[in-house]
């Protein structure tokens, strides 16, 4: 972000002492303690309803979060040069969570119950703002991504010139959309429909992108951060996702990840439905899809290496990440 953004500070009433940058972003030490400050790329509309959520789990005393601070004027986004909107953050002192630090993961999935049993029901949402933040079921999503897949495999064979990363996804498609086959018929009888319609009726919130880099521990506390996805939807997917990253990190250690849900589970826990939901969602295939989803929407003139890495590191956990799946939830695929 460049320094030219500090113009920004003009219009709040807060006295800069230093700056510095970080996550694309200029961090702010000032007379009010440390804050954020970036170009604002969400929604408006979605902002005031974000910062609701944020205001219950601080008043609740769940986390610190990273609450936007209101210009002179009241308002959350400030105008800055060529009309490029900004917004001011408060932002809570720790390091990020250390994915190979047992505490702060036992710690992060502690808080994560937490904040989900706090964020059921408790905004109040009018119809309209209800229908613009639910989010799609998760056995309609997992069948989009695995039609996606299938689409990449017959691009990628049409292909004249093939780089290593869709020679290794062509030489183990079938592998991959057998997967996600097995997960999508596991899902037809595993209850996805009858939570999805829970969490809508109840207003059960996700926040979106539960993953360390959005986790922040000091000797305190724990704070949470960048809430800007956050929907309603069931909240295993926030489970979900903490975990996959994590296991990926841990090479999917069937004992952490025990820990790590009896973590969770100690706060709220989980019924027999949901955890059957949670173990077809993480047998599907999504770090491929994710893999091709950026392949297939960035242009695919140039693939970098580090995709053919990251594949080929998912094939040499498959075993090991099916294993876990297998023991830790008794399901079979």
């Amino acid at each position: 972000m460049n320094e030219k953004g500090l113009q920004i500070l003009e219009q709040y009433d807060i006295q800069l002492q230093r700056s510095f940058g970080g996550r694309g972003s200029l961090m702010l030490e000032t007379d009010q303690g440390l804050k954020l400050l970036k170009e604002f790329a969400g929604s408006r509309s979605k902002l005031p309803m974000e910062q609701g959520i944020l205001k219950r789990l601080e008043e609740k005393g769940v986390c610190r979060t990273d609450r936007a601070v209101p210009n002179r004027e009241g308002e959350l986004i400030s105008i800055g040069e060529y009309e490029t909107p900004y917004i001011l953050k408060n932002w809570p002192p720790g390091r990020e969570c250390d994915p190979r630090n047992e505490e702060d993961l036992l710690q992060s999935m502690r808080i994560l119950a937490q904040i989900h049993r706090e964020l059921r029901g408790a905004q109040g949402f009018s119809g309209e703002e209800k229908r613009k933040l639910t989010g799609t079921e998760r056995s309609l999503e997992l069948g989009k991504r695995s039609r996606e897949l299938r689409r990449a495999q017959s691009f990628i064979r049409s292909r004249h010139r093939k780089g290593s990363f869709e020679l290794l996804y062509l030489k183990y498609a079938e592998c991959i959309l057998e997967d996600g086959k097995r997960a999508l018929k596991r899902a037809e009888n595993a209850g996805f429909q009858e939570l999805y319609e829970r969490a809508c009726r109840e207003e059960h919130i996700c926040h979106g992108e539960y993953i360390h880099h959005n986790i922040l521990i000091s000797r305190q506390e724990t704070a949470v951060v960048n809430f800007q996805r956050f929907e309603i939807n069931v909240q295993l997917g926030d489970i979900c996702l903490f975990l996959r990253k994590i296991m990926e990190k841990q090479n999917w250690n069937e004992g952490l990840a025990a820990r790590m849900l009896a973590a969770y589970e100690r706060e709220l826990p989980l019924s027999e439905a949901e955890n059957l939901c949670l173990a077809v969602s993480l047998y599907y295939p999504e770090k491929v899809w994710k893999l091709i989803h950026h392949y297939y929407n960035a242009g695919k003139a140039w693939v970098p290496e580090k995709s053919a890495e990251k594949l080929k590191v998912f094939l040499e956990q498959d075993e090991r990440r099916k294993q876990l799946i297998r023991g830790l939830f008794s399901a079979s695929f």
